[in-house]
């Protein structure tokens, strides 16, 4: 049975959290700058749970975003500029 989630989050961001709630660490066997474990049946309330979760998804989707356009940019090579 599950008792925590890992939930990525802004570095800074993560830092304040960790240092205000005693259910919140640095996710074990994940680059602890970006990503907090969350405890279920700790001081998180589902409030922010969900706050975090939400925060965590459009986290991973900005770097998925920003990840795809730079796969995705032509480079100059392929459009040559005619002389």
């Amino acid at each position: 049975e599950a008792n925590h989630i890992a939930l990525k989050c802004d570095p800074e961001k993560a830092i304040e959290l960790r240092e205000h709630y005693s259910g919140i660490e640095g996710a074990y066997h994940f680059n602890k700058k970006y990503w907090n474990s969350v405890r279920f049946d700790s001081d998180v309330d589902d409030k922010l749970m969900k706050e975090l979760i939400d925060h965590s998804y459009d986290e991973v989707i900005k770097n998925l975003l920003k990840s795809y356009a730079q796969n995705m940019m032509p480079s100059l090579d392929t459009f040559p500029v005619p002389l």
